[in-house]
């Protein structure tokens, strides 16, 4: 697995962690670094994280008129990474022989 990968897996399950959760995955990954010796240019407790939208499982609690007011703000950039990023533009998982023979 490339660096690369790892990174953006490790940010797509961040992403998914209430605030709080988020804050903790900071404070650990700084703690692996001071171990390691790495200077950081700020540490967790300097930086305030805020919560521009809710996590995933308290948008699904909400109203669907609110879940889509908050939605909405998140549409662009979604369609942005299905369009630039080539882990989501690749669809070889469609290429295989499959598709091509069961309705041939």
């Amino acid at each position: 697995m490339k660096a690369t990968d790892i990174e953006r897996a490790v940010l797509n399950q961040l992403r998914i962690l209430p605030l709080e959760k988020q804050q903790e995955v900071l404070d650990f990954v700084e703690f692996i670094g001071h171990k390691l010796g790495n200077k950081t240019p700020y540490s967790s407790s300097s930086v305030k994280l805020k919560q521009e939208h809710p996590c995933l499982s308290e948008i699904a609690k909400l109203p669907i008129a609110e879940r889509h007011k908050i939605l909405a703000s998140l549409i662009p950039a979604t369609a942005n990474d299905f369009l630039n990023d080539p882990d989501l533009t690749e669809f070889s998982v469609l290429d295989g022989e499959d598709w091509e023979s069961e309705y041939d």
